[in-house]
């Protein structure tokens, strides 16, 4: 690639819904087990919704490019680049593949508290029912 940046950003203010979903041990309650995962959870809500919002406050690596899955979660990033940008030649800049990615889910960071945490069933149920 012609570049390599291999950290993921959030915004900080976005920090504390991220520890709120992947925090504690009741799967009920808590129904993510890394900070990827949610991630990836709101990229793909960003992208359903078709909002991308900047990171506009201080910006905290919460993980690195090495901890996607290389059989799924690098294909759905390069096809939601592709889909941003019109341009395949965006699978050759890491840095802008995790931009857009990152903008994603900095809008779909929100839709995903509030499905969670917005109901009033448990959390793994609210979020099973976001699929459907």
């Amino acid at each position: 690639m012609a570049d390599d940046r291999d950290t993921v950003a959030i915004d900080e203010t976005a920090h504390e819904i991220y520890k709120q979903l992947t925090e504690g041990s009741n799967v009920l309650a808590v129904p993510f087990r890394t900070m990827k995962d949610v991630f990836m959870w709101a990229v793909c809500l960003g992208v359903q919704q078709g909002k991308k919002k900047s990171l506009t406050s201080k910006k905290l690596t919460v993980f690195r490019w090495a901890q996607f899955d290389q059989q799924t979660d690098i294909p759905l990033l390069k096809a939601v680049a592709i889909a941003d940008s019109g341009d395949i030649s965006i699978l050759l800049k890491r840095n802008d593949i995790l931009s857009v990615a990152e903008e994603y889910a900095n809008a779909g960071i929100y839709d995903l508290r509030d499905g969670v945490f917005g109901g009033y069933g448990q959390p793994l149920w609210n979020l099973v029912s976001l699929i459907g």
